[in-house]
């Protein structure tokens, strides 16, 4: 019970993925989107996801910001290489790469940020 506590926000993840497929999709049915404002979207509301999950993680955290963030950025990526594995249109492009590093990165920069705000408190 404590790991399940621990790592919560595996779980909000999955379930974040889950309802912005499904908010995309029924915007795409009503207000039909191009596939560009699609993946815009999907990045952007990836990015803040990734960023508020990292600064919760920083918050909680007792080592240094990166490695937290790092670790739970890591856990994210894992999550999403394998909901891409189950689509079964899995490509591994320079694309993916460099998406993948946003979430990384972004998920960092959240928990470096959330650890200096939890120690300035």
């Amino acid at each position: 019970m404590k790991l399940l506590k621990k790592y919560d926000y595996i779980y909000k993840f999955i379930i974040f993925i889950i309802l912005l497929s499904f908010i995309l999709t029924i915007f795409n049915l009503i207000f039909s989107f191009n596939n560009q404002i699609n993946r815009l979207l999907i990045i952007i509301s990836m990015i803040i996801y990734s960023f508020i999950c990292g600064f919760k993680s920083g918050t909680k955290a007792l080592n240094k910001g990166y490695k937290e963030g790092f670790k739970t950025g890591l856990i994210n990526i894992i999550i999403l290489f394998i909901l891409s594995l189950l689509t079964f249109k899995f490509s591994f492009t320079i694309r993916k790469v460099i998406y993948y590093l946003i979430i990384l990165i972004s998920t960092i920069f959240g928990s470096i940020i959330g650890i200096n705000k939890k120690n300035s408190n």
